[in-house]
């Protein structure tokens, strides 16, 4: 890592750490895990049989990875929120190699993502293990279906925020690409799986879902779900860096 795009990715969390945006998006992720993972235990989403089989143990941790929209959302602010803003030309003149302010912004969004992640997982750990405890059901923290659920959910926190930098990097306005984002995750890709069985499981919300150790039948594995994220990542990373260097700042 050269000393400009470290000096970049500090300006890039510096300017996250000043907005309470940021902050009030990893605290509602953190909250928003706990309430889906209450509404699948309280609901009947799991049922009190299944809580103690391991693949009622990965739905219930699955869900907490659910928030992960949060950094995603967090993740288009960093880059489309420039534009909203007018900053983006203060920027681009401070450092006109356009792909090190992405790649600075991606490194920003990964670093949040991480944190929101954490969050996220320990918020998952603590839910999960408070409503086991309620339906007197062992909770093993130590067990390697909660580990594998736990890691899983801050890597996908972490690959959703920077899928949502490079959102925001193409789509400019800021609004736009949180609903398109959005529009994609729980509709488009739902129907379009549902369409071609196949394709599904290569796909980014899919993948992301298996990445979170997810006990559907038919997915890909933890590891492999979690490269076909990566790489998703990686092109839409690659993308807006070509997109952002050709493209007019007005």
């Amino acid at each position: 890592m050269t000393t400009s795009i470290r000096s970049l990715w500090a300006a890039e969390l510096l300017k996250l750490n000043s907005t309470r945006a940021a902050r009030w998006i990893v605290i509602g992720a953190a909250l928003l895990a706990a309430f889906v993972i209450s509404g699948a235990v309280a609901f009947g989403g799991v049922s009190l049989n299944e809580l103690a089989t391991d693949a009622g143990l990965r739905t219930v941790l699955e869900h907490g990875g659910l928030a992960a929209i949060m950094p995603l959302i967090l993740g288009i602010l960093i880059s489309a929120g420039e534009y909203r803003h007018g900053t983006v030309v203060d920027t681009f003149l401070t450092e006109p190699r356009r792909a090190r302010v992405i790649g600075a912004k991606l490194l920003a969004g990964a670093t949040a993502g991480v944190v929101a992640g954490i969050g996220c997982a320990i918020a998952t750990a603590v839910t999960a293990s408070a409503w086991y405890s309620a339906k007197d059901v062992t909770f093993d923290l130590g067990s390697t279906a909660v580990v594998r659920s736990l890691v899983g959910i801050v890597l996908w926190d972490l690959l959703y925020a920077v899928i949502g930098v490079a959102v925001g990097s193409l789509i400019r306005a800021q609004a736009a690409a949180i609903v398109t984002a959005v529009v994609w995750i729980f509709v488009a890709e739902t129907a379009l799986s549902e369409l071609v069985v196949s394709l599904g499981r290569w796909l980014p919300a899919t993948a992301a879902r298996t990445l979170g150790n997810a006990p559907d039948a038919g997915l890909l594995p933890q590891v492999g779900a979690g490269v076909v994220l990566l790489g998703w990542a990686a092109v839409a990373a690659v993308g807006a860096a070509a997109v952002t260097m050709r493209r007019d700042v007005a």
